[in-house]
């Protein structure tokens, strides 16, 4: 919002400490095909019992590893919130989880997992298995000398489709919103087999833990 002026009115006495809160701005926007993303890292080592997603934006860095984020992990430009004008149409979930780990981290992130969207504060509009959010088109398939796994058909329209009333969710500037993946009976690995770490192919020199990704679909709507 803009700076708050006083208010002028004859209804009130100017010694009065009371103020008029003026409205954002107004702006002709106009719409993208762009979705948002974000992307945070889950440690082998002493996991977490949840990981949150768009709470840190471009330039900052991940929860856990250390990574600082590029437009490779995020498009946010705000912690928790779309800068003004910016607003977005949500349309659905995809979950990404790094294609190219051995099986049995792969089955470690999806078992017991939940996914919550959270939008305006805490308000909860959507939790699901973490398993019912596909993850759209990414690299899949095995080989010789390398494997990349997958949830869901590799469509680019396969996503967790998300309306309320057949309508999308209009995301507007300032209002928050998160993204959470969850392990409740325990963070992933603590039921066998253990969380290792490792990659399908390659050496694990470097390498920060298992990126996850959560990108919502829809329609960024920006100024002209």
């Amino acid at each position: 919002m803009q700076l708050a002026a006083p208010i002028q009115s004859s209804g009130f006495p100017q010694s009065y400490p009371y103020a008029q809160s003026m409205p954002l701005p107004s702006a002709i926007l106009r719409p993208l095909q762009q979705p948002i993303y974000d992307t945070e890292i889950l440690p082998a080592v002493t996991p977490p019992t949840e990981v949150i997603f768009f709470q840190r934006q471009l330039g900052q860095t991940t929860t856990a590893g250390a990574l600082t984020k590029t437009a490779a992990e995020t498009n946010l430009q705000q912690p928790g919130q779309l800068a003004n004008p910016i607003e977005f149409s949500l349309f659905g979930f995809f979950f990404e989880v790094q294609p190219d780990i051995i099986i049995s981290d792969f089955v470690d992130v999806y078992k017991q997992s939940v996914f919550t969207y959270s939008y305006t504060g805490n308000r909860v509009y959507l939790q699901i298995p973490l398993t019912r959010i596909p993850q759209g088109v990414s690299p899949e398939g095995f080989g010789s000398a390398f494997g990349a796994i997958h949830n869901g058909v590799g469509h680019i329209s396969n996503m967790y489709k998300f309306t309320i009333g057949r309508s999308a969710l209009r995301i507007r500037p300032t209002e928050s919103f998160q993204a959470k993946v969850s392990w409740p009976s325990g963070p992933p690995g603590s039921v066998a087999p253990a969380l290792t770490g490792s990659l399908s192919v390659g050496t694990t020199v470097g390498f920060l833990g298992i990126r996850l990704r959560t990108i919502l679909g829809g329609l960024t709507w920006t100024a002209l």
